[in-house]
């Protein structure tokens, strides 16, 4: 195996599969990415048994090949390499030289047969999904994170489904970790068919096509078969295993037609809650919303810390409502809201918070409410 690459060309996508590559699996060859080169370029695959990467790429190939090199080394061979122009060549016993004249490495590679099989998915029918808004539905959904013991797999994925309206169907994502729940719409054309069981997308593979989202384009092929979340564009494209599991029902918790809207300034409410937010500590993490007489009232008392008190104006003119939240869910949740006026949907002190846009509900976030101590 021989060949040349620009290395403007290569190194945004040998960065891009680090969070892939560098993912510990039962594998050590998923450190590796696998190189084959042909007459027409070369394709990099990067598998952690649940996301699969591929791309192709322009490249000058005298003799082709495949190689499995460690994705690391060679990306950082490749960022610090001098010249734009880098020569790659196996030479003998799986060493493979890269770089001429002043700057060569050499470094061992893996037996490529040892690398994971790349599951090859046919006839598939994608639907076009504006790439902006694909992009805030990733984001959407990976505000809500969990810890690395977590096994509930609704917590560890994402709810995909269609929903159908009177006008139009719609693309929905669901994320939630029982204290919260983030849900976005999309519009989108084509058609989408999807088994009849619970698509639930990984999130670590969601934040991984998350890096390869150009919102410079304007759509991006989206297509569900065979057990996995497909994503495409022009040279690239990535898998993501689904994972098996139930979804809860969600719909009941984004009911807000018996609840009291609020409209408030996005942008002052969440500079309120960061301060407040100061006091937090892991022991103590809510604090108290006190809706009143047109004002809204927040305090914290840490007895680690101290204590603070904010007081910001609304309209709320109902009776009195005192609740606990954890503030990091509404700065969380008030990030990916655009508007400079959002509705914050209440009820009473033991109900869920529900924050949405004045004009739709394309987006809507819930918060949980959290016992006053």
């Amino acid at each position: 195996m021989k060949f040349s690459f620009d290395k403007k060309e290569i190194v945004d996508v040998l960065s891009k599969i680090q969070g892939l590559t560098g993912r510990k699996t039962n594998l050590t060859i998923t450190s590796d990415i696998l190189i084959k080169a042909m007459e027409s370029g070369i394709t990099i695959t990067a598998n952690d048994l649940e996301t699969v990467f591929l791309g192709t790429y322009k490249a000058e190939v005298e003799k082709e090949g495949i190689l499995s090199i460690n994705s690391k080394k060679f990306f950082e061979i490749i960022k610090e390499y001098p010249e734009n122009k880098i020569f790659v060549n196996e030479i003998e016993n799986r060493w493979v030289e890269i770089g001429e004249g002043d700057s060569i490495y050499h470094i061992v590679s893996s037996d490529y047969k040892n690398f994971p099989e790349t599951p090859v998915i046919e006839n598939i029918e994608f639907i076009e999904i504006d790439s902006k808004n694909l992009k805030k539905m990733v984001d959407v959904s990976g505000i809500v994170n969990y810890s690395g013991d977590e096994k509930r797999i609704y917590v560890m994925g994402s709810l995909i489904e269609k929903i159908s309206t009177d006008s139009d169907e719609k693309l929905r994502i669901v994320s939630t970790d029982s204290k919260r729940l983030h849900c976005c719409d999309t519009t989108f054309k084509g058609n989408l068919h999807l088994p009849d069981e619970s698509v639930i997308v990984p999130k670590k593979g969601l934040s991984e096509l998350n890096k390869f989202i150009d919102t410079g384009k304007d759509d991006i092929k989206v297509g569900i078969k065979d057990n996995y979340f497909i994503f495409q564009n022009k040279n690239e494209s990535i898998m993501i295993k689904l994972l098996e599991g139930e979804f809860p029902e969600y719909k009941p918790v984004l009911n807000y037609e018996d609840m009291i809207p609020i409209e408030m300034d996005r942008r002052m409410f969440s500079t309120l809650m960061k301060r407040v937010s100061i006091l937090t500590s892991d022991d103590y993490k809510s604090v108290i919303l006190n809706f009143k007489n047109n004002e809204l009232v927040v305090t914290i008392t840490n007895p680690e810390i101290g204590e603070s008190k904010e007081r910001m104006m609304v309209s709320y003119s109902n009776e009195e409502i005192k609740s606990a939240f954890n503030p990091k869910y509404f700065i969380d949740a008030l990030s990916i809201f655009e508007d400079s006026i959002i509705v914050v949907n209440i009820k009473d002190n033991k109900s869920p918070c529900i924050i949405k846009s004045i004009d739709d509900d394309k987006l809507i976030c819930v918060i949980m409410a959290m016992h006053i101590s």
